[in-house]
């Protein structure tokens, strides 16, 4: 379409100058502006074929995956190992786990059969858990055995789970269970860590904005030590209690506008 109005001669400058490669110190350029477009529209053409080779990068957590990832124990549905790279490589993202564990999210559920202090012993997150007895938990991976290994224990591979406060974790088999109690446990929303936009699609809950207006009147001049009072500690249980409800109801919450 465009390249109708051009003369002859104007392309074949066009193209010379385009295998010549570009200048690096010269004068400002006295062509006309119509090659200079030409250049612009055919730019694109190079930059898409130098992406298709390039491999494709891992995905930031911006979106919950909706589909199991393959090479896990039969029963098992976790997402893909990108994601939990993404999730658990560095700081806790409380905002993403509860999006984990909503009620829409597919991913397998266990629950701790026994109290204990955990690590996430498969990336670079390095905080500690103390995993209580009755906790669910989202499972990220558990992977088919290696039948072609070394049997350790009684042969089942690790779980790596996330915790409803954002914290991966690492536990053995024989850790969890996949009975649901009837009272499932839950670590504490770190309210005061949510993003603002994710803390303000929650407080839309008449009964959470309730909760939270109590959390904030009990807890009021909490010092920097982390001492609450037992009222205060009281009304952070209650906060987070309503906020797991809300999620297993159907409630759902956006991802931060932060990356921090």
């Amino acid at each position: 379409m465009t390249m109708n109005r051009f003369t002859l001669p104007a392309i074949t400058i066009f193209i010379a100058a385009a295998c010549g490669g570009a200048s690096s110190g010269g004068g400002p350029s006295k062509e006309p502006a119509a090659p200079a477009a030409s250049a612009a529209l055919a730019a694109p053409d190079t930059s898409a074929a130098t992406k298709a080779d390039a491999p494709a990068p891992a995905p930031a957590t911006d979106g919950i995956p909706t589909s199991c990832a393959d090479g896990h124990a039969e029963g098992i549905c976790a997402p893909p190992k990108s994601f939990v790279q993404s999730l658990c490589g560095t700081y806790p993202k409380p905002e993403v786990a509860l999006a984990m564990f909503s009620k829409k999210s597919p991913f397998t559920r266990v629950y701790m059969n026994r109290n204990m202090e955990g690590w996430y012993t498969s990336g670079q997150q390095s905080t500690s858990a103390k995993l209580i007895f009755d906790e669910e938990l989202v499972v990220l991976t558990h992977l088919k055995v290696n039948k072609g290994g070394m049997v350790i224990g009684n042969g089942a591979t690790p779980y790596d789970v996330l915790r409803l406060d954002g914290v991966c974790s690492s536990v053995e088999s024989e850790a969890v269970t996949h009975k649901r109690p009837p009272s499932p446990k839950y670590a504490l929303v770190p309210w005061q860590h949510l993003d603002k936009n994710v803390q303000d699609a929650l407080l839309a809950d008449s009964t959470i904005a309730a909760a939270e207006t109590t959390r904030r009147k009990e807890c009021k001049g909490t010092t920097s030590l982390g001492v609450v009072s037992p009222k205060c500690a009281a009304a952070d249980d209650r906060l987070s209690k309503v906020i797991v409800d809300f999620l297993k109801s159907g409630g759902e919450v956006p991802f931060p506008k932060s990356t921090r």
